[in-house]
């Protein structure tokens, strides 16, 4: 199935109500639109207001350039009227890159705009919904072949969402009370975290899509012991059965020489074991090596390292990274 079949499906999933008001935020080019139309389309049917706002290559190059080279800031008016909207839905043909033909000394003054619009378009909403369109350049930026990207988005994306909704409901119900996890991975692993009045969240079509885990974090200085990944992909390379190594709250080393030199780059509350996720979308059938769809398999689970301040946890930093896993047992108590 194409996405473009798929967006009824997908505005079913959506958490609004008859009468919100919705920013839609389309990063793509003109050719592009009917995505935005069609998304626009659907929700207006239940009664949600969509207000469409474009972003494009093409404006960046012929537009925003312009007024940088006339040393004109974004206005203020314009920040406070996107920060306005309480809901927000951003939808991604291709990320956000420095236009073709920017000058070295405009570079620094053009992150400074992008930086203002994500801040006026992600922070203090109600609801913030990413959604990655099938793309060739999204495939290559995943580090993946784009007919199993394409393949397996589309499949994730086609999920019953009443079914989804209602398994997230039920999962967090029976984990509200529990204090502690115990992951068990490769016969002899153990990884021991403190959820002790955290909260648990729920991705059932209100956050990034695909959707499909329920997630929480945990004491940030309290996860210990070991756990085994069977697949890690960073930057299209692939890693297999790679054991990691926590104390008090921290990644302290891997069994990869590669990725170990890669985490010892990091800040150390870059390092923090920040998320402990728990996959239910069924129609996540395969591990493809991309932990934004792997997460959401259900039967899976996943840990983050990085940022988790925005659920419920206290490190606040511009990195989150999961690694998703199968195992022997999880044990709640």
């Amino acid at each position: 199935m194409e996405f473009i079949d798929l967006i009824p499906n997908i505005c079913e999933g959506f958490p609004f109500e008859k009468g919100d008001f919705v920013l839609l935020n389309f990063w793509g080019d003109n050719e592009d639109l009917e995505v935005l139309d069609l998304i626009s389309e659907n929700i207006s049917k239940k009664g949600v207001i969509p207000f469409k706002h474009h972003c494009s290559n093409s404006f960046f190059e012929k537009v925003v350039l312009n007024l940088i080279d006339n040393n004109l800031e974004t206005p203020e008016e314009y920040l406070e009227y996107l920060s306005s909207f309480k809901q927000v839905i951003d939808i991604f043909m291709y990320s956000p890159s420095l236009p073709s033909g920017i000058s070295e000394s405009n570079i620094p003054k053009f992150k400074k705009y992008l930086g203002e619009l994500f801040n006026s378009l992600t922070q203090d909403k109600k609801y913030y919904i990413q959604i990655n369109v099938p793309t060739e350049i999204n495939a290559f930026n995943a580090g993946l072949d784009y007919d199993i990207y394409s393949s397996a988005l589309c499949n994730a994306l086609s999920v019953d969402f009443p079914k989804l909704k209602k398994s997230c409901k039920e999962k967090v119900e029976n984990l509200r009370d529990k204090n502690s996890i115990e992951i068990l991975t490769g016969k002899e692993y153990s990884l021991k975290l403190d959820i002790n009045n955290r909260e648990w969240f729920v991705d059932d079509g209100c956050g990034d899509f695909p959707p499909g885990e329920v997630y929480i974090a945990p004491i940030e200085n309290n996860s210990n012991g070991d756990l085994l990944i069977s697949i890690i992909n960073l930057k299209g390379q692939i890693y297999r059965d790679v054991l990691m190594t926590f104390k008090d709250g921290k990644l302290i080393n891997s069994s990869s020489q590669e990725l170990d030199e890669f985490f010892n780059s990091l800040p150390e509350n870059f390092r923090i074991l920040c998320e402990f996720g728990i996959g239910l979308n069924p129609q996540v059938k395969d591990l493809i090596g991309f932990s934004s769809i792997d997460e959401k398999s259900l039967g899976t689970y996943h840990i983050g390292l990085g940022m988790n301040h925005l659920f419920g946890g206290k490190n606040n930093c511009p990195f989150h990274m999961d690694f998703v896993f199968t195992c022997d047992d999880v044990i709640f108590n």
